[in-house]
């Protein structure tokens, strides 16, 4: 097994675990995860819809957090598509959901992929792939049914 192998693994079991912490049903809403993520990282999140992304160049979207108040926002582009939308913001629910990068609290983190910095170290690459796991996740169980899935698009 390569080390990128490892690393693969190691993500997806990190991947499991945080989606273990969801208790959602297939079928669920967005809505019904952000309060399921909610639940189970002990913190209010508001989803924003960004109107002003024009200096974002790549960036799908990011997460403030303040720890002291128990919130947190996940900022998305107005501009992309409803279900777009939902993954970019589903990926930073990944980053919450992941205790072994969170450590069951907010932290402070950068989202670029290694693609777009290539100095990333081996941790946070492996937490973005976390991430990404979460997120694919989360979508197969918005659109579990193929009637749900046919109507976001």
């Amino acid at each position: 097994m390569t080390a990128s192998d490892e690393m693969l693994a190691r993500a997806r079991a990190r991947g499991d675990r945080a989606l273990a912490r969801l208790d959602v049903s297939p079928g669920a809403t967005f809505d019904d995860v952000v309060r399921a993520v909610e639940r189970a990282v002990g913190m209010r999140l508001t989803v924003v819809a960004e109107t002003d992304t024009a200096t974002w160049g790549t960036l799908t979207g990011f997460l403030l957090s303040f720890p002291d108040r128990r919130e947190g926002s996940i900022h998305v582009r107005a501009a992309d598509a409803p279900v777009y939308r939902e993954f970019a913001a589903s990926h930073e629910l990944g980053h919450l959901l992941d205790d072994a990068h969170c450590c069951g609290a907010v932290h402070e983190r950068s989202s670029v992929s290694p693609h777009t910095n290539p100095d990333l170290d081996t941790t946070q690459v492996e937490a973005e792939l976390v991430a990404e796991h979460v997120a694919h996740a989360i979508a197969r169980l918005i659109y579990a049914s193929p009637r749900i899935a046919e109507l976001s698009w």
